[in-house]
């Protein structure tokens, strides 16, 4: 099985294209926030001195979050490739165990992803101090990467599950193209959940790659938050983590960040219950 997750590993990196543009949508979402959104979530928050730490941690949150659906999905169409071109008979016709090949496919793409990750990880924190913010503390980051762990085991599961559906190519890139065109909107980043209608507000946060986002935006912001709120009632902190997606509540109850935790496990059993079982159907 190693060799044959290392065999998918080499292929996807050698596709220098194909990993740039599962790379895309985040380099998409950074572009737009430098030239615009970042000014529109600033002035949406006025009346609060020296915010720009503050949503440069609340947008390479989501970022981090969502990259790794593009990443593995994007491995997973080597998957796609090989069902097409009958490579995966090949495999099936030697001695190697059926679940072992399709956990090679599985394994590869969480590594990708995880790798991916932290580079993207790596990346905003070059961001964030080149726009005048601080290093994580140390504490902060093992966080963020114990956090990652979870997030990209729970895109991936539910990738891998998507891809187990399709053995068209053409099918399979325009879901892709849909996948990384939604994912913005579904983890809050392009428009902040407070500002949605209560039914999307509902759907996002049903959505389980939200509750990653918000798990990270609440370990990356915890001190930006403390610092900037200081002097201001926390009645408008409270609105403000509501409105930028940083607490999710359902009526009176907050979410804490063990349910979130949980709930991202949750649909990592369910996402890869159902993939498994549609390819032995498949097959």
């Amino acid at each position: 099985m190693f060799i044959l997750t290392t065999r998918v590993i080499k292929l996807f990196f050698r596709d220098r294209i194909a990993v740039f543009f599962s790379l895309l949508s985040s380099f998409i979402i950074i572009v737009l926030y430098i030239i615009f959104l970042g000014h529109t979530y600033t002035s949406s928050i006025s009346q609060i001195q020296d915010t720009s730490q503050l949503m440069n941690q609340w947008v390479m949150a989501g970022i981090l979050a969502s990259s790794s659906v593009s990443t593995t999905i994007s491995t997973f169409s080597i998957m796609v490739d090989d069902r097409i071109k009958a490579v995966e008979k090949d495999f099936l016709a030697s001695p190697i165990h059926r679940n072992k090949i399709m956990l090679s496919y599985y394994v590869a793409g969480l590594l990708v992803g995880y790798v991916l990750s932290l580079l993207t990880f790596l990346f905003a924190q070059i961001y964030i101090l080149l726009n005048g913010g601080t290093w994580f503390h140390f504490s902060t980051i093992i966080k963020i990467i114990l956090a990652l762990v979870v997030i990209v085991v729970m895109n991936g599961s539910m990738m891998f599950c998507i891809t187990s559906f399709f053995k068209s190519h053409h099918a399979f890139s325009t879901a892709v193209t849909l996948i990384g065109t939604l994912i913005g909107f579904m983890t809050g980043i392009y428009i902040p959940i407070g500002s949605l209608p209560a039914s999307l507000q509902w759907v996002i946060k049903l959505f389980p790659t939200s509750h990653g986002a918000v798990l990270l935006r609440q370990i990356m912001m915890e001190t930006s938050l403390v610092e900037t709120f200081q002097n201001i009632p926390h009645s408008f902190l409270e609105h403000f983590e509501e409105s930028f997606g940083i607490v999710y509540s359902f009526g009176q109850m907050k979410l804490t960040p063990l349910f979130h935790i949980i709930y991202l496990f949750i649909f990592i059993l369910l996402f890869l219950g159902i993939g498994i079982y549609v390819i032995k159907r498949m097959h």
